[in-house]
């Protein structure tokens, strides 16, 4: 086994891939990032300032595959004798590209979900007796956050999240149509229709759907101190995916930060990793990777890894970009909802993208949606038993960081993965600027890869923070079409309408 293997692997899928030179063991299928991680290679990238990066905290991996420059190895999987080197940032932009010489695919749809976590699955699984169904998930895998969990989850039994995201996702019937590794673009207005653009691969997909469900799950707040950014730094949704799709540690002693240890702890326990909980980081020192974790009060931890438990946010980005207003509740921005779970006529928000609540309560919101479309479409269906079910939840709150500007070197503390640190937003804020649009402009804040999703949080917090100003006072902005960069080889018919 490789050094951060936790499981054995199928000695038939073994391969060879080369990296800076030196030969590593790795198995078909497997991602390039999670293959290196398991031979203990952290450092793979360097930011445009020369920072060191690994692969599980900011953005894509640019890299050097078999000679190509500029591929996002985050999503490439590895092939026999790949030879891999590392490439920064500098001339690298990731974006979803659409082929040129492809013809528009069209689909016709009573309902488009975009998002396939557990609320989008219980929408699914309530409409589509009577309803067409379109079904859009960016990952590879069905389930969303669940699908990543190792341990029974409430309200679902004993049996483990995989098990019962394959069970409910087998119930789909011949109505519902499943677009897996596939990008929305957006939600646009097309008379009585709304057309959703999505890409699969390079292929450019027109879906119009009378109705669309916003399930798009909720992001991971990143904690704020120095060398946030680092290699061997974990979000703590890519330490679940390592170690509970692929069986590689994140580290052999890790640490885990932030205010919510809980979310990741027992997962290390299943695994029997050992980990400390440090909930006042100040900052990460090593030479190419984690080495040691230090805390305000000058304490350092040995530690090979950090796992960021911050807690996690709606993902504000598609409901604003459709339409939706904001308003800031339980510790987060939240899309504002009518009586049927609407940001406006025919668009739907249910899931973590309307408020952070357990999995179980994700898709029986789910379902509730589902009740409320098919009410719209003439059919008999009881929201009610949904809405009372749902009553047993309340969302929960996620505690923002309180930033300690004085004790912190800010250069070093990474707000936006595009080289965006604490002391370039700090600055413009200190400057009375306080605009979080022109703050946009001056610092390139959340416009780059996410396009906001993980960082423009943050920003809010600094201008919160230093002026005084509540959070629910300040003017979040929305998010423009496209929800991701594209480029265009050729523009397709009407593409126009919705690319920059």
């Amino acid at each position: 086994m490789r050094p951060l293997d936790l499981t054995e692997k199928d000695p038939s899928k073994r391969i060879t891939i080369y990296f800076e030179g030196k030969p590593y063991e790795a198995y078909e299928g497997e991602k390039i990032t999670v293959a290196l991680l398991a031979n203990g290679v952290y450092w793979l990238t360097m930011s445009t300032e020369g920072r060191k990066r690994g692969a599980f905290t900011f953005g894509p991996v640019p890299m050097v595959i078999n000679g190509v420059k500029n591929i996002n190895a985050r999503k490439t999987k590895v092939r026999d004798g790949m030879r891999l080197e590392r490439q920064g940032y500098v001339d690298f932009q990731e974006t979803v590209e659409i082929d040129e010489g492809k013809p528009v695919e069209r689909l016709v749809v009573d309902v488009a979900v975009i998002g396939g976590g557990p609320a989008g699955i219980g929408t699914v699984l309530e409409v589509q007796e009577h309803l067409t169904v379109a079904l859009v998930e960016e990952r590879g895998w069905l389930g969303g956050d669940l699908w990543l969990k190792g341990l029974p989850q409430e309200g679902f039994g004993e049996k483990k999240p995989q098990e019962v995201v394959n069970e409910l996702v087998g119930k789909f019937n011949e109505n519902v149509r499943v677009f897996r590794n596939t990008i929305a673009l957006g939600v646009f207005d097309k008379g009585e229709y709304f057309l959703v653009p999505v890409v699969r691969g390079d292929q450019l997909i027109e879906i119009m759907a009378k109705r669309v469900v916003l399930a798009v799950g909720a992001v991971d707040n990143i904690h704020l101190f120095e060398n946030n950014d680092y290699p061997g730094v974990f979000r703590r949704s890519d330490a679940l995916e390592v170690l509970n799709v692929w069986g590689v540690a994140p580290g052999r002693k890790v640490a885990v930060v932030g205010s919510k240890p809980e979310e990741i702890t027992a997962e290390l326990d299943r695994w029997g990793i050992e980990y400390i909980t440090v909930p006042n980081p100040k900052r990460v020192e090593g030479r190419e990777k984690v080495e040691r974790l230090i805390d305000t009060n000058g304490n350092s931890y040995e530690v090979d890894a950090v796992i960021m438990a911050e807690g996690r946010r709606p993902d504000i980005n598609p409901p604003t970009q459709a339409g939706g207003k904001l308003v800031f509740r339980h510790g987060y921005y939240t899309p504002i909802l009518d009586s049927r779970n609407r940001i406006r006529d025919g668009i739907y928000v249910a899931g973590s993208a309307a408020s952070i609540k357990p999995h179980y309560a994700n898709y029986i919101e789910g379902r509730l949606v589902g009740a409320y479309i098919l009410r719209e479409f003439g059919f008999e269906a009881e929201p009610c038993i949904y809405a009372e079910r749902l009553e047993d939840y309340e969302p929960e709150a996620v505690q923002v960081q309180r930033i300690d500007f004085g004790n912190l070197n800010l250069e070093d503390v990474q707000i936006c993965g595009c080289d965006v640190s604490l002391r370039k937003v700090d600055d413009v804020v200190k400057s009375g600027i306080t605009d979080l649009q022109i703050i946009k402009r001056l610092t390139h804040l959340a416009m780059g890869f996410c396009q906001g999703r993980f960082c423009l949080f943050n920003g809010a917090v600094v201008v919160s923070q230093r002026t005084g100003t509540p959070m629910d006072r300040l003017d979040i902005p929305v998010a423009r079409p496209p929800l991701k960069n594209v480029k265009m080889k050729v523009t397709a018919e009407g593409v126009e309408e919705y690319a920059e």
